[in-house]
């Protein structure tokens, strides 16, 4: 009986640390995340973009990730956002695109993840909104691939683009 007691003692000690580990889970999106700052992202954990439609139902906030990769450049660009998901026509705002981005865009778009739900350039960089499910390590590496080569066929750092 008493060593019934003593291990019920030690399961009860135990319990508190066993909450504060991270969970396997927890530990792969930490790795996922490193690894996209050491190829030169930045990683914010983001409420993901509503619609406007979404936005006047006041639909609860759904949280994803926000990868950047900031635009070193003193040239002033033109924000503008691309939603890689179905968007039904007329639940967002008109987005003037330039037909030769929205080509790029479109080029690159099948190396990015399903679950990635827009593209966006603002004046820090160009951000790329996504859930992470099913991430790894190449999935991380594509992204990084995909907005290097947007910011470098676009010339969004050196000033000679053609917006």
């Amino acid at each position: 009986m008493a060593w019934l007691i003593a291990v019920v003692v030690i399961g009860f000690m135990l319990a508190p640390i066993m909450w504060i580990l991270p969970s396997r889970r927890q530990t792969q999106q930490a790795e996922i995340r490193a690894s996209a700052r050491t190829l030169g992202l930045s990683v914010k954990v983001v409420a993901m973009p509503k619609t406007r439609r979404a936005k006047v139902r006041r639909e609860e906030d759904v949280f994803g990730v926000c990868y950047t990769r900031f635009l070193h450049t003193k040239k002033p660009l033109t924000p503008w956002k691309y939603w890689l998901i179905d968007v039904p026509e007329g639940d967002d705002d008109p987005v003037s695109l330039d037909p030769a981005m929205l080509a790029l865009i479109e080029k690159h778009s099948p190396l990015l993840p399903r679950d990635a739900s827009m593209l966006e350039l603002t004046p820090l960089g160009l951000n790329i909104y996504w859930r992470e499910n099913h991430a790894d390590l190449n999935v991380v590496k594509n992204i990084a691939q995909v907005l290097n080569a947007i910011v470098e066929e676009a010339h969004l750092e050196t000033g000679v683009s053609s917006e």
